[in-house]
């Protein structure tokens, strides 16, 4: 077995045995940050539903190693993504405030991976590739859900207060 397939596996069971740690790191940071407006419209249990997932999802990229990504995990990714974001914008979240999340959650695995692992600098890149492009799907599936539910929501309210589209210059 490669360094880079070890490094990978270790880094999967890390974060599968610890997904429960990561996921209260980043809701307390995601609380503590006050760029994130929206987050003080969802509850715990709505704000962090999505992440032990999506952890899980990311874990068992690393520990299956190259050539494992298949279609169907790309469209579980999209989809998971898509509802995180549906979310955030029923909840009127600003969109750089989804991307804040983001960064936290990035932010907090690697704050574990690097207390719990020893690695040298090119095992870490390889994990870090593998974890970044993972995120960078489900980012953007979710700014897609996102801006699904915030034009939804605001086509409600605009039709609830009387607007039409004729109304709109």
């Amino acid at each position: 077995m490669s360094l880079v397939t070890q490094a990978r596996r270790q880094a999967g069971e890390v974060i599968a045995r610890s997904a429960n740690e990561i996921a209260q790191s980043w809701r307390d940071a995601v609380r503590a940050d006050q760029k994130i407006e929206g987050d003080d419209k969802l509850p715990d249990l709505l704000l962090t539903n999505q992440v032990p997932a999506l952890l899980a999802e990311i874990a068992a990229a690393l520990a299956e190693g190259e050539g494992s990504d298949t279609a169907e995990s790309s469209i579980a990714r999209r989809r998971r993504g898509i509802r995180f974001g549906k979310l955030r914008g029923l909840a009127q979240y600003d969109a750089a405030d989804l991307y804040r999340e983001f960064k936290h959650l990035r932010q907090a695995v690697w704050k574990l991976l690097r207390r719990e692992l020893d690695w040298s600098r090119g095992d870490a890149f390889e994990v870090m590739l593998v974890i970044d492009q993972y995120l960078d799907e489900v980012i953007g599936a979710s700014l897609r859900g996102f801006f699904e539910a915030s034009e939804r929501a605001q086509g409600g309210s605009a039709r609830s207060s009387g607007e039409t589209d004729a109304d709109q210059p």
